[in-house]
C-alpha cells in the first residue's frame, strides 16, 4: 500500500498508522500529490488551507488542506478517538471573496483585497501517524500539515481597519482563564505566508478558491489535550471562538 491509502485508511477508521522509514514522500513536491490522492480516497473537499512556512526553508511557503470532513461548527464539539490528542491553537483566519488563479505575485495587500472575512478560529493540530516523531517533515506534510480540525469563529468584514499585530488574546479552558495576552504572530505579519503560497500554489488539488477558509498559524503557548476540554477564545476587536472536545 502507498502513504496516501495508509492515510486514507487511518481517516476512515480513525486509527493510526505506523510510518515506515522511506515510505516518502522525498519532497515537497511528492507530499502534495499525496494530500491530493487522499482527498481522492476519501471522498473529501477542500475547505481551506492552514499555512506558515517551511522550517528551515529559506521562505519557502506551504499549506495543508482544510478537509471539508474536519471542519467543526463553532460551538460544535470535536470526539477524540481512541488514543488521539490534539493541539488547540488559537489563530487568526480569514475567508476569501474570490479565487486567487495561480501564476502571479501576491503581495499581502493583494490577499486583504480579496478577502471577506477575517476571524478568531481555532486549529486542532494532530496527526494520523502512530509515532507523531517518526515520519519526516515531508510526510507530516502529505498529513495535511498536521491538521485535525478546524472552527471558524466571528469576525469582521471590514477587513483593513483589523490590527493584525498585538491583538488582545484571551482563553479560557472548562471557564477558567488560561491566556491574557498581546497575541503576535511569529512571521509579525499573519498573512506573510498566505501571500508566499498563493504566489506559487504547488498544490495539487486546484489552489485557492473564493469561500476558502485560510488560517495563519498558533498565537497562544502548546497546549496538548488527550480528554475532555472545552474552549473559548477572544481576539479583541476580530471575534470569538469555542469548542469542545470530547472522548
Amino acid at each position: 500500500m502507498t502513504l496516501a491509502d495508509n492515510l486514507a485508511a487511518a481517516r476512515r477508521t480513525r486509527t493510526f498508522h505506523a510510518y515506515q522509514p522511506g515510505e516518502g514522500p522525498a519532497d515537497h513536491a511528492g507530499a502534495y500529490a499525496v494530500q491530493a490522492e487522499v482527498a481522492k480516497l476519501t471522498g473529501n473537499g477542500v475547505a481551506g488551507w492552514k499555512m506558515g512556512f517551511a522550517p528551515q526553508g529559506q521562505g519557502i511557503a506551504i499549506a495543508g488542506p482544510l478537509f471539508s470532513s474536519d471542519m467543526r461548527a463553532n460551538g460544535g464539539v470535536y470526539r477524540l478517538a481512541q488514543g488521539e490528542w490534539v493541539i488547540v491553537e488559537v489563530e487568526l483566519a480569514l475567508r476569501l471573496a474570490r479565487d486567487l488563479p495561480k501564476g502571479r505575485l501576491y503581495s499581502v495587500d493583494d490577499i486583504v483585497e480579496a478577502t471577506d472575512d477575517i476571524l478568531c478560529a481555532i486549529e486542532l493540530v494532530g496527526t494520523r501517524y502512530a509515532d507523531f516523531d517518526a515520519p519526516p517533515f515531508a510526510a507530516k506534510l502529505a498529513d495535511n500539515l498536521n491538521n485535525a480540525g478546524f472552527v471558524a469563529g466571528s469576525g469582521r468584514r471590514d477587513v483593513r481597519a483589523v490590527a493584525r499585530s498585538n491583538m488582545a488574546l484571551k482563553l479560557w479552558r472548562d471557564g477558567a482563564l488560561l491566556a491574557d495576552h498581546e497575541a503576535r504572530h511569529n512571521d509579525g505579519e499573519p498573512l506573510l505566508a498566505v501571500a508566499a503560497f498563493a504566489s506559487q500554489q504547488p498544490d495539487h488539488l486546484g489552489g485557492l478558491k473564493a469561500g476558502h477558509y485560510v488560517t495563519t498559524g498558533s498565537l497562544n503557548k502548546l497546549l496538548k489535550i488527550d480528554g475532555p476540554a472545552e474552549f473559548k477564545a477572544e481576539l479583541g476587536g476580530i471575534g470569538s471562538v469555542s469548542l469542545r472536545i470530547e472522548i
